[in-house]
């Protein structure tokens, strides 16, 4: 969105950013998609760049939890990002 609302792009349901989290961080945003990926994204107001994309917190074939549910805030300290769902917290560096 511009600083006055306007929405300047959107991903639709692809990726579905419903309840994750974003943080930006020199000058690229790291958000999740409330389930099980975290994107490295650019901003730029003409479109949607992704630049990486990881699945952490994708859930076992077989576990018996419910869908995961990553919508806590992230944290970033030295480089190492927080990022938890409902049962599990992880610490993942994501400096150089």
């Amino acid at each position: 969105m511009s600083m006055e609302g306007q929405v300047k792009w959107k991903t639709g349901r692809s990726p579905l950013f419903d309840k994750g989290g974003s943080i930006l961080v020199d000058g690229l945003l790291l958000c999740t998609d409330g389930s099980s990926k975290l994107y490295l994204i650019e901003p730029d107001p003409s479109a949607f760049k992704p630049i990486a994309t990881a699945e952490l917190l994708k859930l076992e074939t077989g576990d018996k939890r419910s869908p995961n549910q990553n919508w806590a805030p992230l944290a970033l300290a030295d480089g190492k990002l927080l990022i938890r769902d409902q049962s599990r917290l992880m610490c993942v560096k994501v400096a150089k």
